[in-house]
């Protein structure tokens, strides 16, 4: 049977309904049939419903609309990371400079330059301080007031909170946001006394007074409803954003936690809190920990070497660098158990590499200098509203 020539004509948009003009009857059916249509689009890709907006008024209204956004990050509340944002810091007048690391290929990551609109008289650039599950908060200074502002990189919309009485202290400022759970997401701002936390919800500020409180120069994670950070004394303090409350986890005796300087990464990975550290004795080797998900303790996954990668790289050796010649971005989880991908940056470049076969390769996008810094956050395609 021969096959029918398809036509190379783009569809007309009708204006009413909104189904395209010389389509069949079945597909005029479901493009007018609001639940059956939103079903089908729930299941595609965020950055294919952004596509799919241009089809008609009638689409754009339908996948732009909020009830849709966030029924549709609920039912992919776990979407691939498809790269990393991250800084590089000028060595001429200590600026920082945001690049980018895709995961696929050259396919670029969402620019940010949608949110220049916001810079103040001084011109400043809001920063990243925290990205989770689509989300980037940044922090923007203006005349000396600090703001804060929610983005969504994949639909361009971004929410500036409204003032809050939080905490005239340094502080640190995480997301904290579960798609599969609920439909907000919660802002957590950490000083040494005081937690503020502002709620989309209700787009209100609340606080908490705890404790003195002291961290390691690791930033924190959100996790299993609370952010984490490991204590100064090898321990964890977990803030659980719903109770409002401040934890001290203490440190278990085995496997034993090593000093900051010798942790490499601490983050969320396929579900659970993992922890990368230098094995004792052996420079280019780390080992990779699980947390248990009861907090009984760690487990020690895996043992990482990269004496090979080094050898294909000699760069590596440049033991000056800022980075001593290699820091752990961001880890993946692989098909199995023990499958593990690690981010590294080295200098001039950023490398993925498979534990599972030692496989590597050069990630386009930022080359780290002696100036960069090691920040990263990760990306992933929403259409979840601000």
């Amino acid at each position: 049977m021969a096959r029918k020539s398809s036509s190379n004509k783009r569809p007309n948009s009708t204006t009413g309904g909104g189904s395209p003009s010389g389509t069949s009857p079945l597909a005029e059916t479901i493009a007018n049939n609001l639940d059956l249509l939103s079903e089908i689009l729930v299941r595609l890709p965020a950055k294919s419903l952004i596509q799919f907006e241009s089809v008609s008024k009638h689409w754009m209204s339908l996948i732009s609309s909020s009830h849709f956004s966030t029924t549709h990050s609920s039912r992919n509340p776990s979407p691939s990371v498809s790269g990393l944002y991250s800084y590089e810091i000028s060595a001429s007048d200590n600026s920082k400079r945001l690049n980018t690391v895709s995961f696929r290929g050259h396919r670029n990551l969402p620019s940010l330059t949608f949110l220049d609109g916001l810079r103040g008289n001084n011109d400043s650039k809001p920063v990243i301080q925290h990205s989770l599950n689509g989300l980037i908060l940044l922090r923007h200074f203006d005349d000396g007031t600090t703001s804060y502002i929610v983005c969504n990189p994949t639909t361009k919309k971004c929410k500036t909170l409204p003032p809050g009485c939080f905490s005239k202290l340094p502080h640190l400022a995480y997301l904290a946001f579960d798609p599969s759970k609920s439909p907000h997401y919660k802002v957590v701002l950490i000083s040494m006394y005081c937690v503020d936390v502002y709620s989309s919800h209700d787009a209100s500020w609340g606080h908490v007074f705890v404790a003195d409180i002291y961290f390691t120069n690791i930033k924190g994670v959100f996790w299993n409803g609370a952010i984490h950070w490991l204590s100064d004394g090898n321990g964890l303090m977990r803030f659980d954003v719903d109770a409002m409350e401040m934890i001290a986890i203490p440190s278990p005796t085995k496997p034993k936690i090593l000093s900051s300087r010798k942790i490499l990464y601490f983050g969320e990975c396929g579900g659970r809190l993992v922890l990368a550290q230098f094995c004792s004795g052996f420079p280019m080797a780390f080992g990779l920990l699980e947390l248990d998900k009861d907090y009984s303790g760690w487990s020690v996954k895996c043992r990482v070497d990269l004496t090979r990668l080094r050898s294909e790289f000699p760069e590596m050796h440049n033991l000056g660098y800022k980075f001593f010649g290699f820091r752990v971005l961001y880890v993946l989880k692989g098909e199995k158990e023990k499958d593990f991908v690690v981010v590294l940056a080295i200098p001039g470049r950023v490398i993925s590499y498979k534990l599972r076969g030692k496989a590597w390769d050069v990630l386009p996008g930022l080359c780290p200098s002696a100036s960069y810094d090691g920040g990263a956050y990760p990306f992933v395609e929403t259409l979840f509203p601000v």
